[in-house]
């Protein structure tokens, strides 16, 4: 599919940045400005083959920006649609046309036709639809309140074009300024991020030591060399495992420190399989702890779990972690 706007990139790294200044004849707010502006350039140029209703387009970029729900249902099934919609119907549709264009014919009428780029399931409006929601939730990415007035005095401007090389001498930004702001932009975003990761990091190795230490008090509980505490619930038989290649079979539930299930084999009452040495090292460690039939409660610093990467959404970088584990099987390697 054509590139769909600049923005796109630059809302993915983006988290909060202002920036306005002067442009033309009076006070805009640049930010808004641009980016509506690279919206109408692409809406009106870049998405030209889709023939979208720009009505219906801008009315829900407006829709989704003021009302729309990022992690929601509705976004989710919009943009699982959308990539249906680009692989089963625009992609074979732009192949068929740029072989149209590479053929030399003094009868074009004799051409087979192109494939239909809309149908029941993919109408033009609603697809026109779709698109507008995704250019509103790329957008509200940004996590910013943008100025809808100057953004959409850009994208109006952008429409009216009548050509691509009219930009620079009839918009307020040239295309060389937009590109420019854009990466300024994106890399204070950047450097904003990483600082922000930085603090994260330092206040939760912090947090998680003061928990760990509260922990290390309670009854029952017990420190390995390498800083990994444990509680033994339920001892289970003498069956351990021994080696990191062991495979055990189990039961667990892991939490945060501020008692957020992250995830459960309970909630898909179903257990897990796995080798010791394909884990955290605090569960290749924890697990030889407890016997087979057993149940343990590890508490594992971040260095034995997922260190300064974190993981997922749920794990932030330096996140010490705790784990009720029920330990079912052992199957040592062969």
């Amino acid at each position: 599919m054509k590139k769909i706007f600049t923005f796109v990139v630059v809302a993915a790294a983006a988290l909060t940045a202002t920036s306005c200044g002067s442009l033309g004849s009076r006070s805009v707010d640049t930010l808004s400005y641009a980016v509506g502006a690279d919206l109408g350039m692409n809406l009106n140029f870049g998405m030209a083959d889709f023939n979208l209703n720009r009505d219906i387009v801008i009315e829900n970029i407006k829709e989704f920006y003021a009302n729309g729900d990022m992690e929601g249902e509705a976004i989710k099934e919009t943009r699982t649609k959308m990539m249906q919609f680009q692989y089963t119907r625009f992609m074979p549709y732009m192949r068929a046309k740029r072989m149209q264009e590479m053929i030399q014919t003094d009868c074009p009428d004799t051409l087979p036709e192109l494939p239909a780029l809309y149908d029941e399931e993919f109408t033009m409006e609603g697809v026109s639809e779709m698109m507008g929601t995704n250019m509103g939730a790329a957008i509200k990415s940004i996590g910013e309140e943008l100025n809808m007035r100057d953004l959409m005095r850009g994208m109006n401007e952008a429409l009216a074009l009548e050509n691509a090389e009219a930009a620079d001498s009839l918009l307020l930004m040239s295309q060389e300024q937009m590109r420019n702001f854009f990466q300024r932009f994106s890399e204070r975003k950047q450097r904003e991020a990483e600082e922000k990761r930085a603090q994260e990091m330092k206040e939760n190795a912090r947090l998680s030591i003061e928990w760990l230490s509260e922990v290390e008090k309670e009854e029952g509980v017990q420190r390995t060399e390498s800083g990994l505490l444990y509680r033994i619930e339920r001892a289970g038989s003498e069956v351990k495992a021994t080696e990191d290649t062991d495979k055990v079979l189990v039961h667990y539930e892991g939490t945060t420190r501020e008692g957020k299930v992250f995830d459960s084999s309970y909630e898909r009452n179903e257990p897990i399989s796995f080798a010791l040495n394909r884990v955290i090292k605090g569960w290749t460690e924890g697990m030889k702890l407890v016997g087979v039939g057993g149940e343990i409660t590890l508490w594992i610093p971040a260095e034995l779990a997922y260190g300064e990467r974190g993981a997922g959404s749920d794990i932030g970088p330096n996140e010490a972690l705790k784990f009720k584990v029920e330990l079912l099987e052992v199957n040592p390697a062969e």
